[in-house]
């Protein structure tokens, strides 16, 4: 696995190479290509935020993508109900 420096490294290479043009942009574009490639980690990051009651149910539906804004439980059910592929989510480790 890659120590930190060598990320930074990385990510100062493309800056300077001008295929981003700053840094969160090259970060922003890192998470977006990790949640395409394995959305259950939005999913998990999106629900324990929520039930940890760090972001509204809007913002949870914002960020998961969702357009309604009804389909998560309540905060102790782990479930979520977004689109199709949202459909009953369950957060491992949380019985309901």
């Amino acid at each position: 696995m890659a120590d930190m420096k060598s990320v930074e490294w990385e990510i100062d290479q493309l800056v300077k190479a001008r295929l981003f043009p700053d840094e969160q942009s090259v970060l922003r574009s890192a998470m977006r290509s990790l949640f395409e490639a394995k959305p259950e980690l939005k999913r998990k990051m999106v629900v324990t935020a929520y039930t940890n009651g760090e972001i509204s149910l809007g913002k949870a539906a914002q960020i998961a993508g969702s357009r309604n804004y009804g389909h998560i439980n309540s905060r102790n059910s782990g479930v979520f109900e977004g689109g199709p592929e949202w459909r009953n989510y369950r957060m491992p480790g949380i019985r309901v």
